[in-house]
């Protein structure tokens, strides 16, 4: 049978588009800069809910205790969020150009960038002349904002790619930022100069002096032409949605059409009722506001409810449940731009074909008397299934809105399944990038944070770091365990190690979780964590297989940094009543190297009890010798450079055999890692070295195949 439909193909169809875009610097600069807004959305959502909550009884509790001027406080919060929303806008969007835009053109501050920016869209705004409004700064202006945003910056950037245009002051102690801004006055003024000649050009020229005016009433003019018919309001509703689509406040933007045709018509209906004869307009501000934008732009809440029903997402269930109660009432920005579903090719075809669906099934349910037209003026925040039945005076109006929110779910489910196959896709490659990022690192010891950085890779170490975060609090980490065993192939011991499968069903590289965790300041609970599982585990191998099995744990620097971490230590193994001797912490040559005081303190003390001590990666370093006099070392772990070429090089066999002689005299026992033949522990026997671990014998397993491993390998056996 052939297969018409496969969704893999489509996935990595999508994908590929997605990423085509990703690499657009423009359109992640739009994409994080509208994220940067998401604290300022919410915010402002929840005061324009807390203002305009619909019931009566709210408002006459609120003004009783607060007085008549109680919104005046959500009022001062919707000024400083959704009335400037345009030039908070501006500053986000060329900020994160900037950011994007490093690699291309010479470093530049953003913050210079942006500051440009915003005074060149001050030009372009007309704010001195005569009839100017302040709406102009909020969502009505996002156009203009995004325009000017993106091509301010590009100048500037490109102006300040000229050695002849940036001036350079060199003075004593002359700070970083002082030299940006200094080399940035000639490109800046020449910025700002040419957009106030292009404002004064469209002004004296075209007679535009408002550009938001002049769509306005390009578009009122549009509709007025084709008067009230069934394509009006789809084509009301598609234009809406595709400004939307493209990070533009629809809505606003026709908000003028929306008055002068749509709001007419509900006055026309009113009039009509009050004059005893049946109301003719379907297509009323009303209707729209009740029947087709429920949740706002794109019937988000049918979006919503889609991933809450079938999304898998951890982020996107998380991004769900933050933007419910705004979208409940109908304030849908965080969801529009957190998801994203701006400028995002997965979403575009639900995002407009749901709206007009439902816009579609209203006006026939109304055009066929299924239910009443429109009558009553209802507030864009009045949640769903109260809207509709004050709109139409009739419980039919919040069946019909169920019956629109069934339909849009719906529409919503395959693209919340692609888009979640597309994160996977996204995050496995973006997985592989920070990987990749940190172990170059690692090889050039160098040091500096991935958390803290401002391009893509910061981004997604952020993200893996909350998940991480997360997951350790619904304890989603595991512990697998390597047998460590003698040239008989008995298990002695086992190393801990940590592993963590992430959403996306891969593994992540265990040092960078250790380095996240080290950086988001959870070193100390993970490895407490680690701790108290393998001793839990250890104690299961004790009283079910055998009393003789000890277990290594590795142990961080910061973790020893803990004054209390002996204390710690002490408690864990009193709980899971474990001998001290079976538990050995493995430290790094690194570790010794900057031991302080502190640490040395904790090994002390945890030696003292009775618990042992391993130098992890022995011989990889210049000074692994100088620390076997200052700590009393149990065992060594060879480094896997020396057992690497064990076979054929004999500096390697040389300083192996060194090293066992020497353990000897300093009574420690010495473990190769990373054995991977069999001729590599021939060799190691001979040299005296009979104790091994790596993956000759078994790579790291879940419990319960390293106690299946130890019973087959002990049996009849004595270590």
């Amino acid at each position: 049978m052939k297969q018409y439909f496969d969704f893999n193909k489509v996935l990595q169809e999508f994908s590929k588009i997605d990423a085509s875009m990703g690499k657009s610097p423009i359109l992640r600069a739009i994409r994080s800069g509208l994220t940067y807004m998401i604290p300022l959305l919410m915010i402002g959502s929840f005061a324009l809910i807390a203002l305009s909550l619909p019931i009566p009884a709210y408002q006459s509790i609120m003004r009783s205790l607060f007085g008549s001027q109680w919104g005046n406080i959500f009022l001062g919060i919707r000024d400083g969020t959704f009335n400037i929303f345009s030039l908070l806008m501006v500053v986000c969007i060329s900020y994160s150009y900037t950011v994007e835009s490093q690699d291309r053109y010479s470093p530049l501050n953003p913050i210079i960038t942006s500051s440009i920016a915003l005074c060149s869209f001050m030009v372009m705004s007309g704010i001195s002349r005569e009839g100017f409004a302040i709406a102009n700064f909020g969502v009505i202006g996002v156009f203009l904002a995004m325009l000017i945003a993106l091509t301010s910056s590009m100048l500037f950037m490109k102006l300040s790619s000229y050695k002849f245009l940036r001036m350079k002051v060199l003075t004593h102690g002359a700070s970083a930022s002082y030299s940006y801004a200094i080399s940035a006055i000639f490109p800046a003024a020449i910025t700002v100069a040419i957009f106030s000649i292009i404002n004064q050009v469209v002004t004296y020229f075209f007679s535009i002096s408002d550009m938001q005016n002049f769509l306005s009433d390009f578009f009122i003019g549009l509709f007025v032409k084709m008067g009230s018919t069934a394509l009006t309001g789809i084509l009301f509703m598609l234009m809406v949605h595709l400004f939307w689509f493209f990070g533009m406040h629809g809505s606003n933007m026709l908000e003028p059409v929306a008055q002068q045709v749509f709001a007419t018509a509900l006055e026309k209906n009113q009039a009509l009722i009050q004059a005893g004869r049946v109301p003719t307009e379907i297509y009323t501000k009303t209707f729209f506001d009740t029947f087709v934008l429920m949740g706002g732009c794109g019937a988000t809440l049918c979006l919503v409810a889609a991933i809450f029903i079938w999304g898998r997402h951890k982020n996107q269930r998380r991004l769900a449940k933050m933007s419910f109660l705004p979208v409940f009432f109908n304030i849908n920005e965080l969801m529009i731009f957190g998801m994203p579903i701006v400028l995002n090719p997965i979403f575009i075809i639900p995002f407009l074909m749901v709206p007009v669906i439902v816009t579609i099934v209203s006006y026939l349910a109304m055009r066929f008397g299924l239910i009443p037209y429109t009558k009553n003026l209802v507030e864009w925040t009045t949640p769903i299934f109260l809207s509709g039945y004050v709109a139409t005076g009739s419980i039919r109006g919040s069946i019909l809105q169920l019956v629109n929110l069934v339909i849009g779910t719906l529409c919503y489910v395959p693209f919340i399944k692609l888009s979640e196959g597309i994160a996977a896709i996204n995050m496995k490659n973006n997985l592989d990038k920070v990987c990749a990022t940190f172990k170059g690192r690692e090889e050039h010891s160098i040091m500096s944070s991935l958390l803290s950085r401002h391009d893509d890779i910061g981004g997604i170490t952020r993200l893996l770091a909350a998940d991480l975060e997360n997951d350790m609090d619904y304890e989603k980490l595991e512990l697998f365990y390597q047998p460590q065993v003698d040239f008989n192939e008995s298990i002695f011991g086992l190393e801990a190690l940590l592993r963590w499968k992430h959403d996306n069903n891969h593994y992540i590289f265990p040092p960078l979780i250790i380095a996240m965790a080290e950086e988001n300041q959870l070193i100390e609970k993970l490895g407490y964590w680690i701790l108290d599982i393998a001793c839990r585990d250890l104690k299961r191998i004790h009283r079910e297989i055998d009393e003789r099995i000890e277990v290594s744990v590795n142990v961080s620097a910061l973790q020893l940094e803990d004054s209390n971490f002996a204390d710690k230590v002490r408690e864990i193994l009193q709980k899971h009543e474990l001998d001290p001797k079976k538990l050995k912490i493995e430290i790094t040559e690194q570790l010794a190297l900057i031991s302080t005081r502190r640490i040395v303190d904790q090994i002390v003390a945890i030696k003292a009890m009775g618990v042992k001590l391993a130098m992890d990666d022995f011989g990889m370093g210049h000074s692994s010798l100088l620390y076997l006099k200052e700590y009393d070392f149990d065992s060594i772990k060879l480094d896997g450079s020396l057992i690497e070429e064990i076979v054929i090089n004999n500096n390697c066999k040389n300083i192996v055999s060194t090293i066992v002689s020497l353990g000897k005299s300093l009574n420690y026992t010495v473990i190769a890692e990373y054995v991977e033949t069999d001729a590599q522990r021939q060799v190691l026997h001979e040299l005296g070295c009979n104790q091994y671990q790596g993956y000759l014998f078994s790579k790291a397993v879940p419990l319960n195949e390293a106690m299946s491993f130890i019973l087959r390998s002990n049996k009849g056996k004595h270590i």
